[in-house]
């Protein structure tokens, strides 16, 4: 399954993430895109991946429940809430900062994933 619009690669990442599936979660990003979060700002396949991986490996349980979405022409703002629940118990909430571009196939993939989102704003 392809993104057909922004808010489906809220959809397609969280099935993927549950199902631990690194290359279906890259196949939803650009190859040069951008993942800042707060331990730095990674740019690109090589980069992007084993972040993700390590996410995936940490046994965390992630769900989204809030989304918005403005896109224009081929570019996408995507906000989404998020629960984190961390194999210890813990709970943390955010919200992601998103731009997703529509390809020229007319499916979605992110160009910057940001889901630290305002909290980079204190680094």
């Amino acid at each position: 399954m392809t993104a057909h619009n922004a808010t489906d690669l809220i959809k397609l990442f969280s099935e993927r993430f549950a199902a631990k599936d690194i290359d279906g979660l890259m196949e939803l990003y650009e190859k040069d895109a951008v993942f800042p979060n707060h331990h730095g700002t990674y740019k690109g396949s090589e980069q992007v991946s084993p972040v993700l991986q390590g996410y995936i490996d940490s046994g965390a349980k992630i769900e989204f429940n809030r989304q918005v979405a403005f896109e224009t022409g081929d570019i996408a703002l995507v906000q989404n809430g998020w629960t984190l629940t961390t194999t210890g118990g813990d709970i943390v909430t955010g919200v992601s900062v998103e731009v997703a571009r529509k390809q020229s196939d007319g499916t979605w993939k992110y160009v910057i994933d940001s889901p630290d989102g305002a909290a980079l704003l204190d680094h």
